[in-house]
This record gives C-alpha cells, sequence and structure tokens, in this order.
C-alpha cells in the first residue's frame, strides 16, 4: 500500500512538471526555459526536478518521446495493409484528445521534426501496400511520393493544430486522404 502511494506521488509529480514546461513552452522555447522556471510554475524544488529529469531538454524529450509511442501504438492499431484509410483519421483524432500537449509540440517552440517522424511511421507498410497494387513502379518513385504526400500532410495537421483544431478530426483526416488519393491516380 505504501509502494502504490509512493508510485502515485511520483506520476503526480512527473505530470506536474511536464504540465509546467509545456505552459512555459506556450511562451518561449525550451532553450528560454529554465529548471528553476519549471520548478517555480510546479511549485516544487529543484532536487525534485532532478530526482526525475537531468535537464530542462531530457524531460522535452521525454515528452515527445511518450508522445509518438502513443501515436506509433495508435497507427499499429490502425494500420493493416487492407484499411490503411482510416489511419489519418485514427491520427488526428489523437491530436485532437489531445490538444494541450499536440498544440505545444507542433507549435513554434516545439521540436520542428517530431509531426514528421510521426507520419513515417507507416512508411514501410504503405510502400509495401502501394507495391502490392502497383507493380512496374520502383522504390525509389513510390519514396519520393510518400515524402510529398506526407510532407502535405504535415502541413495540413500543422495548420490545424496552430490554428486552434476548428475543424473536426474526420474533416482534416477526409481531406488529407483525397488530397492523398487524387494525387496517387494520377501517380500510378
Amino acid at each position: 500500500m505504501a509502494y502504490e502511494k509512493a508510485d502515485q506521488r511520483v506520476r503526480y509529480t512527473k505530470m506536474v512538471i511536464k504540465n509546467s514546461l509545456l505552459e512555459l513552452m506556450k511562451e518561449r522555447p525550451v532553450s528560454k526555459v529554465t529548471v528553476t522556471d519549471i520548478c517555480k510554475k510546479a511549485n516544487i524544488n529543484r532536487n525534485t526536478f532532478y530526482t526525475h529529469y537531468a535537464n530542462q531538454f531530457e524531460l522535452l524529450s521525454k515528452i515527445e518521446d511518450e508522445l509518438y509511442e502513443e501515436i506509433r501504438q495508435v497507427v499499429g492499431h490502425t494500420m493493416n495493409l487492407e484499411n490503411s484509410g482510416k489511419l489519418s483519421y485514427e491520427i488526428c483524432k489523437y491530436i485532437k484528445a489531445n490538444s494541450n500537449i499536440c498544440e505545444v509540440l507542433f507549435s513554434e517552440n516545439g521540436d520542428k521534426e517530431l509531426l514528421e517522424r510521426i507520419l513515417y511511421i507507416s512508411h514501410d507498410i504503405n510502400i509495401e501496400k502501394w507495391k502490392k497494387e502497383v507493380k512496374n513502379i520502383d522504390q525509389k518513385l513510390f519514396d519520393k511520393w510518400y515524402t510529398f504526400t506526407a510532407y502535405g500532410s504535415i502541413a495540413i495537421i500543422k495548420k490545424w493544430v496552430t490554428s486552434g483544431m476548428k475543424e473536426s478530426p474526420s474533416k482534416i483526416a477526409a481531406f488529407i486522404d483525397k488530397a492523398t488519393e487524387a494525387i496517387s491516380k494520377d501517380f500510378y
């Protein structure tokens, strides 16, 4: 019982520290945030912070890694060669459900490459699917097509997130899917 209570306190403390960094990053990039700033915002002392993280950069990296892993799991559960059409919807739905984190991490103050890493999770599965559908197109051409569609999707999702996610995840996903499909018809 005492162990569970201690574990709950640790989880709570980490959550408060993470939320404090995210709040501060709404105003400025992580390079302009100090451990002292985070501790003041979280109402903890520096020793507590250093018990869990080496610095603000490691903390941000942990937050990004957790988000990436959760989205990777969503992709893993959603993606199969027969039903990849739901993928963009599931990613947009996840982003909307986790808007407090995504708004910060996908903003100008966040990691510029995080969304790219997320959208490349399904790369190999899509390449295999397209190879089966179109027999006579080479791998390099597929890679170029995927890069083009991924960066277009990144731009749409980023604009959606930074403009307050007013449209539903299904509407954004439908636009991405329709644009990708229109391009792919001309592609092959």
